[in-house]
């Protein structure tokens, strides 16, 4: 009787565990255009599209809320399978963003950008979400703000200086994409989401130290998109 009871006590916690992990995340924009329209959390993809492909993909609908006095919520339990990524995106930014669904109070900030990207993005509040501001979204802001400095720029001098501090940041993100890979390789489907979207910036060292530790399902999800990258890349147009 006795076990009988922690039996089911036990089976009551662990269910009460589950449905209390839930995440949220807290948005503020900076721009007052962007209230009443409608902010989207959809399926991941590792095709990170424009807005037009993006919105022919008809990727899957996770959520979706409006924007109201500068601010948007979302709050639902976290997917059976976590932590998992997702895209968050408004239809007047030109790109759509990755966010981690995991538990805690995740804070999206959407703020003004220039003629060139009219809107980037900062993340915070749980562990993989701050880990992605810092080694993605960061090195993005930056080379959002450059982009914007060089549109109409008619300086040679200053053009040639921002092209420079624009090919510094493109390889600080190679280091950043394979730090975040190599730290969350073995969180699916987590690890495999950032893998599958980053491999093309990751050094033929950093992935074979990373195949041994992939499921063999993973491992051929990799070896197909090398090999579509390869045959991309042989039908390129020669410049020459």
């Amino acid at each position: 009787m006795k076990k009988s009871i922690l039996l089911i006590i036990g089976i009551t916690c662990s269910i009460l565990t589950f449905a209390q992990k839930k995440y949220s995340i807290q948005g503020k924009v900076e721009d007052n255009k962007l209230n009443k329209t409608t902010v989207y959390i959809y399926k991941y993809s590792d095709l990170l599209s424009s807005v037009e492909d993006f919105k022919k993909e008809n990727f899957t609908v996770i959520d979706s809320t409006t924007i109201q006095n500068n601010q948007f919520r979302f709050h639902n339990p976290v997917p059976e399978e976590y932590p998992v990524l997702c895209l968050l995106y408004v239809p007047a930014m030109q790109f759509p963003f990755q966010v981690a669904l995991e538990p805690g109070t995740i804070e999206v900030e959407i703020l003004k950008g220039g003629a060139s990207v009219p809107y980037y993005s900062t993340l915070k509040g749980t562990p993989i979400n701050n880990d992605l501001d810092e080694y993605l979204l960061k090195t993005i802001r930056e080379i959002t703000r450059l982009s914007n400095e060089m549109k109409g720029n008619s300086d040679a001098e200053k053009f040639q200086e921002i092209v420079e501090i624009l090919t510094k940041i493109s390889n600080e993100l190679k280091t950043n994409a394979s730090t975040l890979v190599n730290k969350y390789i073995e969180y699916n489907p987590l690890g495999e989401q950032l893998l599958l979207t980053f491999f093309p910036l990751l050094d033929e060292e950093d992935l074979s130290s990373l195949k041994p530790k992939l499921s063999k399902e993973t491992l051929e999800k990799l070896n197909k998109k090398e090999k579509e990258m390869k045959e991309q890349l042989q039908n390129l147009p020669s410049p020459f």
